[in-house]
């Protein structure tokens, strides 16, 4: 499934920057940290928001996270 990693703010929970789009079954639960390493930069994340949206029978999600 379509899975796209944003920042998530810290004061509104609202979506921020985009880091980047995996293609992954897992199964994204809020809590879960994560190591992200796009842009020549490395990025810890902790997930606060799992988004599924399912459109014309297409499966995708947004995981929104704190940085550590």
């Amino acid at each position: 499934m379509k899975t796209d990693f944003y920042e998530a703010d810290a004061f509104s929970g609202s979506k921020g920057e985009h880091y980047c789009t995996i293609e992954s079954d897992y199964r994204w639960e809020k809590g879960d940290e994560v190591w992200i390493e796009a842009g020549g930069r490395r990025v810890k994340l902790r997930i606060t928001w799992v988004n599924v949206t399912v459109k014309d029978g297409v499966v995708s999600r947004d995981l929104l996270g704190l940085k550590l």
